[in-house]
């Protein structure tokens, strides 16, 4: 794969790249990022953080208290191609546990997000559990239902027990499906060991909606 490759490979754990593909955060239309039930307004669009500040606590995305559920819709500049997922949680149980999303759609609200077939489901894991992997582990997603991506929207149904959601950091690893030019940011994700994660599908990539 030479999409966007980076003259020295031989740092590709910060500014090269891998199998799947570059850190899609240019291609994040960020000023129309926009969340339902966020208790500050505009904060989900700060969680698209370079690699190198990733693991930061601040700023992040909270849900409204005593209500965990969020709604987040995530236009691209350009269509891309999705392979992985990473979505980093904020400690003391506010860390989201289940993750609903879909491709292209949206028209998703609290109203409907229950009843709609998503394009893919996850069980994520509690950072309070796996603190060694620094809350980074990236999920696999299915290719099929991922291969010409313009919006994503995620419903965030539940955490780890408090009364409000956290949402500290999300990143994309993947490839645009049209040419760019100019330089596009050559940053990663350090790939996660995978075997911890409860996901619903054949091994970890979780469940794709029919």
């Amino acid at each position: 794969m030479n999409d966007h490759a980076c003259n020295d490979p031989s740092h590709s754990h910060d500014i090269g790249y891998d199998d799947e593909g570059v850190n899609l955060i240019d291609y994040i239309d960020r000023p129309g990022v926009r969340a339902l039930n966020e208790s500050t307004p505009e904060s989900c669009k700060t969680i698209f953080k370079d690699y190198t500040t990733r693991s930061t606590s601040t700023p992040s995305l909270r849900s409204n208290s005593d209500d965990p559920e969020l709604i987040l819709h995530i236009p691209f500049t350009e269509a891309v191609k999705i392979k992985s997922i990473c979505i980093v949680g904020g400690f003391g149980g506010t860390a989201p546990s289940m993750v609903k999303c879909w491709v292209n759609r949206d028209d998703v609200d609290f109203g409907n997000a229950e009843d709609l077939t998503g394009s893919m489901t996850l069980d994520l894991v509690d950072p309070d559990e796996h603190v060694g992997f620094g809350g980074t582990l990236d999920y696999p997603v299915r290719a099929s239902k991922f291969n010409s991506v313009s919006t994503l929207t995620f419903f965030i149904s539940d955490n780890f027990g408090a009364d409000y959601t956290e949402i500290t950091y999300m990143g994309f690893k993947g490839v645009s499906t049209n040419t760019r030019h100019g330089v596009v940011e050559c940053v990663y994700e350090a790939r996660g060991v995978m075997k911890d994660h409860k996901v619903r599908d054949e091994g970890y990539g979780g469940t794709a909606g029919v």
